[in-house]
């Protein structure tokens, strides 16, 4: 592929200026793991079932119990139940994360069985609550369950996304999003497969309104005046047009946008208001996680759900190969304007012709760049504050903002 060269000189920085890599030992991942992280949709880990799970550089199990559990057709302690095949589309059943190995001699235990609200190991039968504690070993005459525990994870379940707590200690509350909670509106949730670059990249193209009007040309949107602060969220960026429209993207730190498509959409909606959180996955590659509140609601709403229903399902290999060929020469972004994925082409060419990991040192920055800035200064700070053992800002979030100025 074209974009597979790496560009990586964070090794002459100091550990503060390095944003990019996001392991358990790097000081970008011990912060980022901080902060609950969205790992999945609710609605893609059915029950009864688990499966391996990448991100910030480490492996982990995630799975989700039994709806209806049932009893195992074989006596205790020989064997394991059947797969589950039940697939509810309430996924009431809670989830959990775990340690990816087993304990026992290091298998990977997604491989595994779910049984009832725990899962048992494929290769030897050892069986694990959703703590981590293991509390059955079939084979064993002398069972020593007691003694063994893996790691779980503190999760929960928001607008209809799985959250996950990597951190060390008692996790912070799980932030809230009240716009976003009105049943009464349709609320969407879309995951971006994993883009060949570094979370980061797609972090900085949020503050910055200007490459809308290059990288995006057909939106025919004019150079905006660019302004930002640092918030008790983030920053705030205000873009001013010419026509005296001011548009407001919020940053929340350490890797969520907030931003507003549209005042009036052209299928009956108020214009839709969305939250993305960027999640490294490795330090090459990232995921996107978007809730999108779409504001209609009655008729119109059922409306909007049935042209949903009848569109055929995204696939999700096209934005990623399109953008390959235009990153190749094999096509050009004028080739594509008609395709109903061309925004999302445009970004994935921008941000992964930066390089897997930019040298964000030999930037030339402007003054259009000062949401760039803004975000690059904050999150400086709040590592070089945890490298050197001094208290970090403690992000709040308003019950509401506003995405128009």
């Amino acid at each position: 592929m074209a974009s597979t060269q790496t560009i990586d000189t964070t090794q002459s920085m100091p550990p503060w200026k390095d944003f990019a890599h996001t392991g358990p030992g790097a000081l970008a991942g011990r912060y980022l793991r901080l902060f609950w992280q969205p790992v999945c949709r609710s609605a893609d880990l059915v029950a009864g079932r688990a499966v391996p799970l990448k991100i910030l550089s480490e492996d982990f199990t995630l799975y989700r119990g039994e709806e209806n559990p049932h009893p195992s057709p074989l006596p205790e302690g020989e064997g394991t139940a059947p797969l589950s095949t039940q697939h509810s589309a309430l996924n009431t059943a809670a989830a959990h994360a775990l340690a990816f190995r087993c304990a026992h001699r290091g298998t990977q235990l997604s491989t595994g069985w779910v049984e009832g609200d725990d899962l048992r190991c494929f290769y030897h039968g050892w069986k694990y609550d959703g703590s981590g504690q293991c509390i059955e070993q079939p084979a064993e005459p002398e069972p020593f369950c007691q003694r063994i525990r893996i790691r779980s994870y503190p999760i929960q379940e928001y607008l209809g996304l799985i959250f996950v707590y990597f951190g060390d200690g008692e996790p912070p509350p799980l932030p809230r999003y009240p716009e976003f909670e009105n049943d009464d509106e349709i609320r969407e949730n879309t995951v971006y497969v994993s883009w060949p670059c570094n979370f980061f990249n797609r972090i900085e193209n949020a503050p910055d309104s200007v490459h809308v009007t290059f990288a995006h040309f057909q939106i025919g949107q004019k150079i905006p005046l660019m302004d930002a602060r640092e918030t008790d969220y983030g920053v705030e960026t205000r873009s001013s047009y010419p026509n005296g429209e001011v548009e407001v993207d919020h940053f929340h730190m350490p890797n969520l946008s907030q931003f507003q498509i549209g005042v009036r959409g052209p299928d009956e909606t108020q214009g839709r208001d969305r939250l993305a959180w960027r999640v490294p996955v490795d330090d090459g590659h990232h995921m996107s996680f978007i809730v999108s509140q779409i504001h209609v609601s009655g008729a119109a709403a059922e409306r909007y759900r049935e042209r949903q229903r009848n569109r055929p399902q995204p696939d999700e290999t096209v934005v990623p190969a399109l953008g390959e060929a235009v990153l190749a020469g094999e096509k050009h972004i004028l080739d594509l304007l008609e395709h109903p994925n061309v925004v999302q082409v445009e970004d994935y060419v921008t941000l992964v012709a930066q390089g897997v990991i930019p040298d964000r040192q030999a930037d030339h920055l402007g003054r259009s760049d000062v949401g760039v800035i803004e975000v690059r200064r904050l999150w400086e700070r709040e590592m070089r504050a945890l490298a050197e053992g001094r208290p970090l800002k403690e992000w709040v979030r308003p019950d509401h903002l506003e995405g128009r100025g």
